[in-house]
């Protein structure tokens, strides 16, 4: 299986991709593997599934299963 080249970043122990077209790719493929799973396991179990990516505060692209509506509504919060 191909995988896409990955770090560990500084700013916790996630994996992280040197630049925003790794990380969309990473992204395409985690996708697919969840959607894989899904099919084998015939919906029996929730799947969490990434959805999209960001850049954190090093610079560096990460995978997330938080719906960017459900990021900034907290970010809001705590703006507020």
């Amino acid at each position: 299986m191909k995988t896409v080249e990955f770090h560990t970043c500084e700013c916790s122990e996630k994996r992280a991709f040197a630049d925003r077209r790794s990380a969309e790719k990473a992204l395409g493929r985690a996708q697919a593997k969840r959607d894989r799973q899904a099919q084998r396991w015939e919906n029996r179990h929730p799947m969490n599934r990434e959805n999209r990516i960001y850049q954190c505060d090093y610079g560096m692209w990460h995978l997330t299963k938080q719906s960017r509506r459900s990021y900034e509504e907290g970010a809001a919060r705590l703006a507020a």
